[in-house]
């Protein structure tokens, strides 16, 4: 049966996990022949125009299914869309089922809706989320999220089914040899090597990005020839052997993953990380509180450490068991390879949205 025309629509041009999750769709779905096209609401080239949350109906291909990942006025853009259009939603955050917060942190919110007032400063939160679920109920979409995790929020916040599919990256066939990679990027092939990485770099206030410093320095106390990089902030600097580095492309954070012992991954909230799936991809262990999806993507201490939540000086220790012995390293990077690579795969995930859209 062939598939119906998709349209995909997200926020920024550049970045972000949702962004990129479109992008793999839209090129794995050319395999099936599916005719599929991507908007932006911010367009971060001259040639490329925006589409404002309150043209995007207007703008829909004739036929098309709406498949939105996220938008920047969820109330507006979902009021945009004609009765009756084919919908799908991927849920990459909460901030569909709340008033504003993208991840509700230390929030009273509830079934019942949003505290009000809001602990945060979101203006009439309450009102927002309501208005967001009467667009949802009038368009009946697909609601799908990557990890169970949310999938259980957004059924009770929704009031209607929601389907699990993972999300995938493209795996490669074998791993990079570790010494090739440090080679290129001219690190001793003795040290050990840290990574942190997330779109803001040390200012990602979900990503513990302030205390990413405060980490190294407490590693670097106990192994005196570690190097750690700390990438997707907005500059290149280098403090002693603690490298910052700003957002780079796919290529170099591969290459960074594959000279690296571990990925730190000091998250406060998240929902099926991404950056988790690419070290998975190049081999590399994570060390990662246990918030959100998270333990949906990393099997403790099979293919990464899981650490309670906000427990620093766990965090700590846990990352320096898995940087202190390289044959811990070197297992669970080999066990999170094979196993990232029957769960985590882009193909698979490109298959379970087909199937998706040919139900519909």
């Amino acid at each position: 049966m062939p598939l119906p025309p998709v349209h995909h629509h997200t926020g920024l041009e550049s970045s972000g996990g949702a962004t990129r999750v479109a992008r793999l769709l839209l090129e794995g779905l050319a395999r099936f022949d599916v005719d599929s096209s991507l908007s932006f609401e911010l367009a971060e080239k001259a040639d490329m125009a925006a589409i404002a949350p309150e043209e995007f109906g207007a703008r829909l291909p004739r036929g098309a299914i709406a498949h939105v990942h996220c938008t920047g006025d969820w109330p507006t853009l979902l009021g945009s869309i004609p009765t009756g259009t084919k919908t799908v939603i991927t849920l990459h955050d909460c901030e569909l089922l709340t008033g504003g917060c993208p991840h509700p942190l230390d929030c009273p919110m509830d079934e019942r809706g949003c505290a009000e007032p809001c602990p945060r400063n979101f203006p009439g939160a309450d009102a927002v989320r309501k208005r967001k679920l009467e667009e949802v109920m009038r368009l009946d979409p697909v609601v799908a999220a990557p990890s169970r995790w949310l999938t259980r929020l957004a059924k009770t916040h929704l009031l209607r089914p929601v389907r699990v599919i993972p999300n995938g990256v493209p795996w490669p066939a074998d791993l990079r040899a570790k010494p090739e990679a440090r080679k290129m990027l001219g690190i001793h092939p003795a040290a050990r090597v840290a990574l942190f990485a997330a779109h803001g770099g040390m200012n990602a206030a979900y990503k513990s990005g302030d205390a990413w410093q405060a980490i190294w320095e407490r590693l670097k106390k106990a192994l005196p020839d570690l190097v750690c990089f700390a990438v997707g902030g907005d500059r290149e600097e280098r403090r002693d052997d603690f490298i910052l580095w700003p957002y780079v492309d796919r290529e170099k954070l591969t290459l960074l993953m594959g000279a690296s012992d571990v990925l730190l991954y000091p998250t406060r909230a998240d929902n099926h990380s991404l950056v988790v799936l690419e070290a998975m991809a190049a081999g590399l262990p994570v060390v990662a509180y246990a918030v959100g999806g998270i333990p949906e993507q990393i099997v403790d201490r099979m293919t990464g450490m899981l650490v309670p939540p906000g427990d620093f000086d766990r965090f700590v220790d846990t990352a320096l068991s898995v940087l202190s012995s390289r044959s811990l390293g070197r297992q669970m990077g080999q066990e999170a390879f094979l196993s990232g690579r029957r769960k985590f795969s882009v193909e698979r995930m490109v298959g379970d949205y087909a199937r998706l859209y040919a139900s519909l």
